[in-house]
C-alpha cells in the first residue's frame, strides 16, 4: 500500500506510506549507534484480515486490475519464511513475495495506472455500492473493534 495508493483505501495507505517514510527516517537517526533499520513490503498475504476479500467490491477489483502474478494471496508460513530470511539477513528491504523487489523501481508509474484503472472502476459501480457502509476486515478486526466498544460502554476510567 505504500508503492502505490488505491482509492477507497485511503487511510490504509497513508498508514503504510507513513510507516515507511518514518523507517526511513530513523535509519538516518540511529545508524550513527550501529542499529539498522529494516522495511518489510509485505504483498497479499493470508491473514483473517483478507477472509472474503473478494466479496468486498474495492478489494475486488484492486486485485482483479493487477497482473496475474500479483493477485495471489501468500500463506501467513510463507510470509514468516521471507521475513525471517530477510531479518537474519540484517536486510534493510524485505518483499514478500521476493519479486516485489523488481516492483521498487517502477513506483513513479503507480499512480498513474492505478489512477487510471480507479477511473474506469469508479464509473463503473452505482454510488450505493460506494458508499456502503464499510465492515472492519477480518477477525481481528472485529476483535479490535468489540474492544474499543466495550471500554467506551463500560465505567469511567478514573483519572
Amino acid at each position: 500500500a505504500a508503492f502505490g495508493a488505491a482509492p477507497m483505501m485511503s487511510a490504509y495507505c497513508a498508514s503504510k506510506a507513513g510507516a515507511e517514510s518514518f523507517a526511513l527516517a530513523l535509519r538516518g537517526e540511529v545508524e550513527p549507534d550501529g542499529v539498522r533499520v529494516g522495511i518489510a513490503y509485505l504483498h497479499w498475504t493470508g491473514t483473517d484480515m483478507l477472509t472474503g476479500i473478494d466479496d468486498d467490491p474495492v478489494l475486488e477489483a484492486l486485485r482483479r486490475n493487477q497482473p496475474r502474478p500479483a493477485r495471489r494471496v501468500h500463506s501467513s508460513a510463507q510470509v514468516a519464511q521471507w521475513l525471517t530470511r530477510g531479518i537474519a539477513r540484517r536486510s534493510r528491504n524485505i518483499y514478500a513475495p521476493p519479486w516485489l523487489r523488481w516492483c521498487q523501481p517502477l513506483r513513479p508509474l503507480f499512480p498513474v495506472l492505478v489512477a487510471r484503472a480507479a477511473r474506469r472502476e469508479l464509473r463503473a459501480r452505482p454510488s450505493r455500492e460506494l458508499s456502503a457502509p464499510v465492515e472492519v476486515l477480518g477477525a481481528g478486526g472485529r476483535a479490535d473493534w468489540s474492544s474499543y466498544r466495550a471500554s467506551r460502554s463500560g465505567p469511567p476510567a478514573d483519572g
